[in-house]
């Protein structure tokens, strides 16, 4: 049995949804691909509608392709920055849907999760998917619902011993 107990931080839970939206969501990944079109196809428009003299047509496609290269290679920032700023206006309004201390208890069939209050079991079975980063390990019960594990709080041994764990799972 392998037990874990650690505070999330709000940091933890804006790593936790940059990486959900930008990397596991489908929904998200087709987001960031539009965001990385608008510029491009907004620069297409503008050359189309504008029947101006040749060198004005020359100056707008570089400035339009200067603009369309910025926009694809910003995309994924303005977004990290926009889901930053919901999270941290909703910690302002309702708070985060997150317990500050948790303890984690991984038996062999399942996985105990006690927070203040609560005390949830998730047989591995409804486990859907296990994805680690630099950061965290998230271990997804369904498309949106995750038990965040900061790697901060692991030390060599137990980081080994929860890969091992969830590996088998």
């Amino acid at each position: 049995m392998l037990q874990l107990n650690y505070r999330l931080t709000d940091e933890d839970y804006i790593e936790f949804n940059e990486f959900h939206q930008l990397i596991h969501s489908e929904v998200g990944k087709r987001n960031l691909f539009k965001l990385r079109l608008i510029g491009p196809m907004i620069s297409i428009v503008i050359f189309i509608l504008a029947r101006a003299e040749i060198m004005l047509i020359v100056t707008e496609v570089i400035v339009l392709c200067i603009f369309s290269i910025v926009c694809v290679t910003q995309a994924k920032k303005i977004m990290k920055r926009g889901i930053r700023k919901t999270i941290l206006k909703m910690k302002e309004t309702e708070g985060l849907p997150f317990a500050g201390e948790t303890t984690l208890n991984f038996t062999e069939d399942q996985i105990i999760e006690i927070t203040k209050g609560y005390e949830v079991k998730v047989d591995y079975k409804k486990v859907e998917d296990v994805c680690e980063t630099e950061e965290a390990f998230y271990v997804y019960m369904s498309s949106v619902q995750a038990i965040i594990i900061p790697k901060r709080v692991l030390d060599q041994d137990k980081e080994k011993k929860l890969r091992q764990v969830l590996s088998k799972k």
